[in-house]
């Protein structure tokens, strides 16, 4: 079927006017309809979009560095600072001097600019990250040549503990960069920061000999306000770790894809360059940063607060649990690792696939549950997959 676009840019070849609006209007009607269904990846899409649209007229540039500005007048640089402070405090950043942070365009970002500068601190160092990280991890490591190890996971999909001490190993004293995972992507689990962290300096490989990234796009956001989570696994720079960052899309709420990176300021200031042009200097990979996006974390942050995000944390893990629930008293093997919201089961039919926007891989799918998945969505989905689920037991076949 010829898509409304489709339809619309032929008109217009024809020569005809081209309405634009019946065009957004229908793109709207579109993401309004997947929205309602959406199940499947960790995005926060409440809807809650707290900055004026009068703010869409103008251009909002973050130019250079946030902590020193530039030329250009309309950014919203005092504002990235504040939103990074929130995160500082969130994440135990105890010497506030000693960190730096920025927004950028995704978690994506993040990762890639947090290996950079480990990196530039130790260019002859490999990269040990667990199989279960995001596939952003090894991209960067292919992006920027470094020679990277791939380690084994337990079943939770958190990083197997004997098998990266075995790794380090291998390296014979030598330095290492490690990026660990605050909520995998697949399976919802975390790595446990402070068991690396021992194993690390079991290893004779102090501080000043690793860099250690953590990567939190989702969970960075939801382990500070979730009850009884032992501290092993908490975004916490008190283990100390060398940089963390998180999306801002998700857990945090923006309407549009960004992300937050914080680094140890002594590992921006080795790669910080002084720019006249901009009179700023050039600490971020992105020259021109999303203005808009800091503008809209910013909000989230400050408006909805610690408090509004323990309610989310609480009110998710709960509906999590129901969903768990549900699948497992028909008799459904699932995976749901503590303080997550990602469920693990086996990948149903095709509809249901495409209708919840399931994440799928290896015969397995898994449905996240974010605070804009209701209660009411969950029963719509549970009851369709178990309809799916005891049609394929009869068959003998539950995949």
């Amino acid at each position: 079927m010829t898509s409304v676009v489709t339809l619309k840019r032929e008109t217009f070849r024809a020569g005809q006017s081209w309405p634009i609006e019946d065009v957004l209007w229908q793109a709207e009607d579109r993401m309004r309809s997947a929205h309602a269904t959406h199940l499947g990846y960790p995005y926060n899409l409440v809807g809650y979009s707290p900055v004026p649209a009068s703010l869409g007229d103008y251009l909002v540039n973050n130019l250079g560095d946030p902590y020193v500005g530039s030329h250009y007048a309309s950014h919203a640089c005092d504002l990235e600072r504040e939103a990074v402070d929130w995160l500082m405090d969130l994440w135990h950043c105890d010497e506030r001097e000693k960190f730096w942070g920025s927004v950028g365009a995704s978690g994506t970002e993040g990762n890639i600019w947090a290996l950079y500068l480990a990196r530039e601190a130790f260019p002859n160092a490999k990269l040990i990250y667990s199989r279960e990280a995001h596939y952003s991890i090894p991209k960067a490591a292919r992006i920027m040549r470094m020679e990277a190890i791939a380690v084994e996971c337990e079943t939770s999909g958190a990083i197997d503990i004997e098998a990266f001490a075995k790794a380090l190993g291998a390296l014979d004293g030598s330095p290492v960069i490690v990026a660990l995972t605050c909520g995998t992507t697949v399976k919802g689990a975390h790595d446990d920061i402070a068991a690396v962290v021992a194993c690390l300096d079991a290893a004779g490989l102090d501080p000043d000999r690793r860099f250690v990234h953590v990567d939190g796009a989702l969970n960075a956001m939801v382990l500070p306000f979730a009850a009884g989570v032992p501290f092993a696994i908490q975004p916490s720079f008190r283990h100390g770790i060398d940089s963390l960052s998180t999306s801002g899309h998700k857990m945090i709420g923006t309407p549009m894809p960004c992300g937050v990176l914080i680094a140890r300021r002594k590992h921006v200031d080795r790669v910080a360059s002084a720019i006249a042009y901009l009179r700023s200097s050039d600490t971020t990979l992105m020259g021109s940063r999303n203005g808009h996006a800091v503008l809209s974390i910013w909000s989230r942050l400050i408006g909805h607060g610690a408090n509004g995000y323990r309610a989310d944390v609480c009110a998710c893990l709960a509906r999590t649990g129901r969903l768990v629930a549900a699948l497992r008293s028909a008799g459904v093997p699932v995976l749901c690792n503590p303080h997550s919201f990602t469920v693990v089961f086996p990948t149903p039919g095709e509809t249901i696939v495409r209708t919840y926007q399931l994440a799928c891989n290896n015969g397995e799918a898994h449905a996240i549950v974010m605070p804009n998945v209701t209660d009411r969505l969950i029963s719509r989905f549970v009851s369709d997959y178990l309809a799916w689920w005891k049609a394929s037991q009869r068959q003998g076949d539950p995949q």
